[in-house]
């Protein structure tokens, strides 16, 4: 096994771990940013020329809402990212110890001296 393996390894396993990772994630924000761009519109239409317009308890009920919708976003975003970046650590140590374990092995170094890979994230 050579550096340039390794590096295929990585790169290969990283493009099939982290690619419904990544689609995952830009396809919930394109989702849940139109609904929320949508219901920004709809909030900013009805205060202009709408029943909200004079309502202004009613508007601030409707831009509450408008942000508890934007923070779930933002936190889901950001739980699917750190879910993206735990894969993309485990399987980029996977392959760099299953690289070294592979050349000690093939070495004829005995288990004891290969190290462990490290614990996952």
């Amino acid at each position: 096994m050579s550096a340039a393996q390794i590096l295929a390894d990585i790169r290969d396993a990283l493009r099939g771990e982290l690619g419904d990772g990544f689609s995952l994630i830009s396809h919930f924000v394109e989702d849940q940013g139109k609904l929320l761009a949508e219901q920004a519109q709809f909030i900013a239409d009805q205060r202009a020329n709408g029943d909200l317009r004079t309502n202004d308890a009613l508007y601030q009920h409707f831009l509450k809402g408008l942000e508890n919708n934007t923070i779930n976003m933002a936190r889901s975003v950001a739980m699917l990212t750190a879910l993206t970046i735990e894969k993309a650590w485990n399987t980029v140590a996977n392959a760099l110890w299953g690289g070294i374990s592979g050349i000690l092995t093939a070495a004829g170094l005995p288990a004891p001296l290969i190290p462990n890979a490290p614990p996952h994230v």
